[in-house]
Order: structure tokens, then sequence, then C-alpha cells
């Protein structure tokens, strides 16, 4: 059973018992504090900034050291991800050792100094971090895909990037100290725990934990949601990245929100096309033509928007090639026109929804899942009705029928909503792609 709390100062909490008997606690601290509450150029990237600095001392753990022991030291995992929309901490541990490692992070979040010789430090830390992005292809079609299909909002912008720390002004302490404690505060924070220990006793210890502290400050102004603009046709971005040798492609469309209806019958159509090895694109790219190794389909959500993206790459020979022997792309244009005029069949869907309530149901033994999912639904979106996750498949998925499906994927696969991208040293010209993108319906 799912059980919430909102404490006087705010901070929120919502549990949810583990559903297995291993002596197991995992608790996400989430703070809506994300790339899109950045503005000014100076302060881009901050808040992945901010996120590295918290593991860098405290008042009471002034080291690194002394921070990274306590869950070394019990054998706990613990690690933290900045979103664009949110930062979130995570930690796993044993159900004994649940005291010392909320404690220590409730500091991490209240407390930490910000002393300049680590902040110099964390600096080429992060750059580190951003140099190894930038060699990932996939971390250039994600940029490029924001910035298109989420254009005119504050999601266009990348989470971080080399470009963010050219500047000298870059990430000035006075501007991370203000934005740590402006957003960082219990009113803008919750925690999502799933457990055996009952919802009283892990209560108990926050309520005798820093995240009781009550706030001086008033409260951050949070990112105005935008709807990103549409385009009249397919929008196309040709990255020339040396030394990548393949051709990573992407075709992406632009979809719906969060909470939307259409949410759960993407996802099953992500699982159709590219979620596993009897999905459309293994079986023709891979089976039945022998061109990739690698494909994929991923459906992404956010408050006021979304994105359904198909992925590949190949051997630069074999991104376009002719009518009589077809490339890649265009073996991708034809299952997209196939979807669109004539759907799925009920095969597709009678193997889809068994593999997602397989999968569904291997995801509850890791703690993991639930309290991200709780985090998301209950803190982040302050949803308070929230299906449990157990009961996501009964209540969302085994409703969707084959005409749905179709229906949704005439509603968002068009050209208004579509952004090709590839990248890679080989890449064919923008010009050769869309002739081959025009000589398919999908581009009208």
């Amino acid at each position: 059973m799912i059980r919430t709390h909102t404490f006087p100062n705010g901070f929120k909490y919502i549990h949810q018992p583990v559903g297995h008997s291993l002596p197991m606690t995992t608790f996400f601290v989430f703070i809506k504090m994300g790339s899109i509450h950045e503005n000014e150029p100076y302060k881009k990237g901050i808040t992945h900034f901010i996120e590295h600095m918290c593991f860098k001392g405290t008042t009471r753990n002034p080291t690194p050291f002394d921070i990274i022991t306590t869950y070394d030291d019990r054998g706990a995992y613990f690690n933290a991800e900045t979103h664009r929309q949110y930062t979130c901490y995570k930690v796993k541990c044993m159900d004994h050792f649940i005291e010392p490692c909320l404690k220590t992070l409730a500091d991490m979040l209240f407390h930490s100094v910000f002393k300049k010789k680590e902040m110099d430090l964390e600096r080429h830390v992060v750059l580190e971090e951003n140099i190894r992005a930038d060699d990932n292809p996939l971390t250039h079609i994600e940029d490029a895909i924001y910035k298109d299909l989420y254009a005119d909002t504050p999601y266009s912008d990348p989470i971080d990037t080399l470009d963010y720390h050219k500047s000298p002004q870059s990430l000035p302490l006075k501007d991370v100290v203000q934005l740590y404690r402006e957003y960082y505060r219990p009113d803008n924070m919750g925690i999502s725990v799933v457990s055996n220990l009952p919802f009283t006793t892990i209560k108990h210890l926050l309520e005798h934990s820093t995240f009781m502290t009550r706030s001086k400050t008033p409260s951050p102004t949070l990112c105005l949601e935008t709807i990103p603009r549409n385009h009249p046709n397919i929008q196309y971005k040709i990255i020339r990245k040396k030394g990548v040798q393949a051709t990573h492609i992407s075709l992406s469309f632009r979809t719906c929100p969060h909470h939307h209806e259409d949410v759960y019958p993407l996802l099953l159509l992500k699982n159709i096309i590219g979620g596993y090895m009897s999905s459309r694109l293994f079986m023709l790219l891979r089976e039945k033509h022998g061109l990739t190794y690698t494909s994929t389909a991923r459906s992404i959500h956010h408050a006021s928007s979304g994105h359904f993206e198909i992925y590949t790459l190949c051997d630069p020979s074999k991104t376009l090639r002719n009518k009589s022997k077809p490339g890649v792309l265009p073996l991708l244009l034809q299952l997209l026109n196939d979807l669109v005029e004539h759907g799925i069949t009920q095969k597709e869907l009678t193997s889809t929804k068994g593999y997602f309530q397989g999968q569904m149901t291997l995801s509850m033994e890791q703690g993991q899942t639930k309290s991200t999912y709780n985090g998301i639904e209950y803190i982040l979106y302050d949803k308070t009705d929230i299906t449990p996750y157990e009961k996501v498949f009964k209540t969302h998925v085994e409703p969707v029928t084959k005409d749905i499906i179709h229906q949704v994927i005439r509603r968002y696969f068009h050209p208004a909503n579509m952004f090709v991208c590839l990248v890679g040293e080989h890449a064919p010209d923008v010009e050769a792609v869309q002739r081959y993108c025009r000589h398919f319906s999908i581009d009208g």
C-alpha cells in the first residue's frame, strides 16, 4: 500500500513496501531543480555542478571522504543524476543502515559548504565528464532532438555541455551558492521510499533529521511550462563528427506530456517497433537485410510535451544505397509508412502486452523502479491519486486496443512533428537525406 505525508515545512514523503523479504531499503530524494530552471548564459550547467558539489563536504562531514565512507563502509549504493526537470539523489542500503545513510544525505542537501578549492577541483571533473559525453554520438543526437522538438522552451538547452564551461564567467561561486540555497529547500523536494520498514519508522527518522529544516528564503520561481512550436514539415540535422565511423540515425516525433492518455499506447508501440528481439526494427534491419546490429525505440515524456525516437546505426555505405538495394534510412521510412497506413497486428499487440507485463513484474524486484515511479508521480508532479506500479498494467496497459495504437500513430507520426538527425564522420549530406525522405509518403 502506498502512503504519503507532507511535513509542516513542506517536505514530501511517499512510502511503499518493497514486496519481497530481503532487508533492503531504497530511498530517492527528488529536488525540483533541473536544467530547465537555469536562465542567464553564465548559469548554464549550474544544476549539474551543484549536484557534484553536494558530494564535496558539509559542516558536519567536511571532506568528500567523510561523505563517501558513510555509504562505502556499509556496502550501500549511492549516486545522483541531473535531469531537465529535477535532480535525484539515490540510495540503496540494508534496512539497519538507513539512519546514517539518511542523515548524511540530508546533511549534504542542506549544509554543503562549497569551498573554493573543492569547486576548482570539481570544475575539472565536470569538464572531463562533458568531454566523455562529447565523444558519444548519442549525446549529440539527444541535444539536437531537444533543440528542435522543444524549440522555444527551456527544454531545448542541454543539461550540460562543454560549451557551458568555456566562458571564464561560468559557474561563479556566488551564483552556485545562491541557487543551491534557493532550490535545495524542504518545500521544493521530497523522498520516495521503498522498504519493508514501516511507514511510521521512517517517518520518525525523517522527523529527527535535517530534512525538517525550515526555509528562510522565499520559494523559488519554478519553470513556466510552454508548448513547443510546430514546423510545417520535416526538420533535418546532419552532424559530421570526426572519428565516428558508423552513421547514427535518429528519427523522432514530438508527442505528448507525461500524464496524457497516449503515454501507454506509445510505450506499447515503442516495444513493437524496437523494444525486443522480435520487434519490427530487429527483424527488418538485422534478420531480413543484415544491415544493423543495434536498433531501438524509446518514448520520453515531460510536463508539457514529449517525443518518440527510433534509433539505429550502420556502416556509412548502408545508410542510403539505391532503390534495388535499399539502405537503412529508406527501410525505416518504409516501416513508418506501413505503420501509418496499416497500424499494428493483433499478434503484435498481444506479444507486446505479454512483454510489457513480464518486464514490469521482473522490475518490481528492484526498489529503484518503484522509488522512481512514485517519486516522479507524487513529488515532481504533485499527483495524489497514484496508480500503484504493480497495478499499472491492469489499469493503463491492458485496455489499450489495436485501434487506439493506430490512432496514436496517425496523431503523431507526420511531417510537422518529425525530426531527422544523422551523426558520423561519413554521414550523407542533408540534400541526399531530404531526397530520400521526400520519396516516401511520410513527407507528404
